[in-house]
């Protein structure tokens, strides 16, 4: 008889690690302020130090949203001197937003990396003394044919060692803020989109993804 109990262990480890890939919307807000962004000039900013990622981001969401309806523009090729504003006073906040406005962008989209999370998991496989802790170690008899003298022998006994196997699952959080700069300062946010992913295939991946589930609440 074969034992399919450490396939089954091995089977669920594999599906474990290849769900693990996709990404997944894990929390939405919209104000009372928000409106379909269709047809509206957006202005898409990926926050990173990384300037190739930064515009590979922006690339990505800006052909997905486009695709959607929804004239989005890449911060890097509308004002490629733009920096992160590391002295924010309201004077310079004022100064940018006059910036993107005087340029046609009332509403901008704010991408970052929110988090990053790591999750061990320890799974254990083996350490069973033998084959009763399965089957309880008994034989069957056809009553009729056999009797319990002349049954089958037992199962042997089998050792099985344990062994442990430690998985690190990385969940990488990234988050998608979308203002309307011709409102009044408090009425600004219009919508907080956040997608989570574990232990992603590659970033291109993610960025596909990422940018799909943007035009899908944008839309």
């Amino acid at each position: 008889m074969t034992i399919k109990y450490p396939f089954a262990i091995l089977l669920l480890s594999i599906i474990l690690l290849s769900g693990c890939s996709g990404m997944k919307l894990s929390n939405s807000y919209k104000s009372d302020n928000f409106e379909n962004l269709n047809e509206k000039k957006v202005l898409v900013i990926s926050r990173t130090p990384l300037e190739d990622i930064r515009k590979e981001y922006e690339l990505e969401i800006v052909s997905k949203l486009n695709s959607k309806g929804i004239n989005a523009v890449a911060s890097h090729i509308a004002f490629p001197n733009l920096k992160r504003i590391d002295n924010k006073t309201s004077e310079r906040i004022s100064d940018v937003i006059s910036q993107f406005r005087n340029n046609g962008f009332d509403y901008i989209l704010l991408t970052s990396l929110k988090d990053v999370q790591e999750q061990e998991i320890l799974q254990k496989q083996g350490g069973y003394n033998s084959l009763n802790e399965y089957y309880g170690n008994k034989y069957v008899t056809l009553k009729g044919y056999y009797d319990d003298v002349n049954a089958a022998p037992r199962l042997p006994t089998q050792e099985i060692q344990e062994t442990t196997t430690s998985i690190l699952l990385t969940t990488y959080i990234l988050e998608a803020v979308t203002y309307n700069l011709s409102l009044e300062e408090e009425k600004r946010l219009l919508s907080v989109t956040t997608a989570e992913v574990t232990n992603p295939d590659s970033g291109n991946a993610v960025r596909k993804a990422f940018a799909k589930i943007l035009a899908s609440e944008l839309k």
